[in-house]
Parts: C-alpha cells; structure tokens; sequence
C-alpha cells in the first residue's frame, strides 16, 4: 500500500509541474525564435559599427526579457519585482555608471540636434569633423589626421561649437609691412586679394583690419572663412602666399617675419592644385 501510494503522489507532483516545464520549454523556444530573428533582421543594417552594437545588445536583453517570461510561467509574481530591478537598474546605470551617462547623453544630442556627420564642430580643446556618432560615442577627424573618440557626455558638460551651421570657420593670418610703406597703397592691394579668394565660404566676407603699429612694422590682419578646419593649415599657407605676392608684386616691402615665412607658404602654394581638388 505505501508503494502504490508513494507513486500516486510521484504522478500527482509530476502532474502539477509538468505545465510549468512546458510553459517554460515554450518560452525557450520562444526566446531562441525571437533572438534569431532579431539577428537576422540586424544583419540587415548598413552601418558595421551600428550593427556589431546591435549584436551585442540585442541576445541579452532577450536573454533577460526570457528569465523574466519563464519565472512567470511557473507561477512566480515578476511584476513587483521586475518595476523594482528595472527602476534600479535604470537609476544606477544613468547615474554611477560612464555607460549610462553617455547613453543618456548621446539621446539628449539626438534630440537637440547639436551636429550631424559631416559637421565641423568645437568641443573643449578639440575640433574636427563628426564622421561617426553612436549612443555612446562621437568620432571625430582631427586637423592632424588622427582620429578622437568621445564620450557623449562630453558635449553634455562643455560648449559645443557647430561650425557648419555658423557658415564655416573663420582663419585669421597677421602681414607685417615695413613701416615705410605707403599704407595707403598696401590696403587696396590686400583688399582685391580678399575679394578674389575663390574658397572662401559664400555669405562670408574676408576682409582686411588694420591692427596695430610697432617698432619696426605695421601689423595688418586677413581674415578669411573655411568650411572644413581640418585644411586650416592649407588655407592659411594659401591666403598669406597671395597676400605676400601681391604686396611684392605692388612694390611693397613686406616685414621681416612675413619674408621668413615666405619659403613654407610658397610650397603651401606649389600644392594649390591638390588642395584646389580637394576643395571642389
């Protein structure tokens, strides 16, 4: 009699978990579709850098939202516990951790709309050209040629200036001239200089300014705007190379500073071809 009772209630306990393991199989099963084809439908997005992110994303929180559905399915409460884990989760990954902190950063950009790929921007002490963004992270190419990632939350904490969207950059280069020039000749000459650069951005003036009077020379400044800061230095070697051979060409002796420069910015412009293509 205790035999046949001891596999009674062998039957009876396997009858009441039996659902729950099928419950739970179900969810599995379930689960493995959902992550499949997830993976799937990633492998169709463009971006590599996007989807590799996607990839490593995407199974864990399935693996996750899995748990949760097969305690569930036994019969286990989720729904406090679940709103309590998520709400920590949530509060200490936004608050303690870098991760959460860029996270929440990069939405903020997205949503303010501070730059888009291919905008020139300034962030603290650097400056280039957004090539990339992510929820994490921003790529930029600097004027050197090197490459910074940075933490969205970067341009959470520091001013962000958006070049592109301010019409271009603005260069600046300094000409001295021999205080015994006519400076009233030499103002006209710069000016057409000015007036001719065919880079320069539309709906930006370059101009001349008049800076100051030293001991030996008279300082003038030229100001010029670029839409890429990457090819300052190009620009700048440009810009001073026409303004030193027009002033020479006028007749006008240019400073001592500017004649030392002269051999640099003249290879600058022995490559105005290339930069030219560039440019166009």
């Amino acid at each position: 009699m205790e035999l046949v009772s001891a596999e009674l209630d062998v039957g009876q306990y396997w009858a009441s978990v039996a659902p729950a393991v099928g419950r739970i199989l179900l969810v599995a099963v379930i689960g493995a579709l959902t992550v499949r084809v997830a993976r799937t439908l990633i492998m169709r997005v463009d971006d590599r850098r996007f989807r590799e992110q996607l990839l490593f994303f995407v199974p864990k929180l399935a693996l996750v939202i899995v748990v949760i559905l097969a305690l569930a399915a036994v019969g286990i409460d989720v729904s406090g516990f679940a709103a309590v884990m998520a709400t920590v989760g949530f509060t200490g990954a936004v608050v303690f951790t870098p991760i959460g902190q860029n996270f929440v950063a990069g939405a903020m950009i997205r949503l303010d709309h501070i730059y888009e790929v291919s905008d020139v921007v300034t962030v603290g002490d650097l400056h280039g050209k957004v090539v990339y963004r992510s929820l994490l992270r921003t790529e930029l190419e600097l004027p050197d040629g090197s490459t910074a990632w940075i933490p969205n939350s970067t341009f959470q904490d520091n001013e962000v200036l958006n070049h592109s969207r301010m019409g271009g950059w603005r260069i600046c280069v300094q000409v001295p001239l021999d205080c015994a020039a006519d400076r009233s000749r030499a103002q006209p000459v710069m000016d057409e200089v000015m007036s001719t650069l065919h880079w320069n951005c539309p709906g930006k003036t370059a101009f001349i300014a008049f800076d100051r009077v030293g001991g030996e020379a008279m300082f003038f400044n030229a100001y010029a705007w670029i839409h890429d800061r990457t090819k300052e230095p190009w620009f700048k070697g440009l810009l001073l190379s026409a303004l030193v051979d027009a002033l020479e060409a006028a007749g006008i002796s240019v400073g001592q500073t500017t004649n030392l420069s002269i051999g640099s910015t003249r290879r600058v412009a022995g490559a105005g071809d290339e930069l030219r293509q560039l440019d166009s």
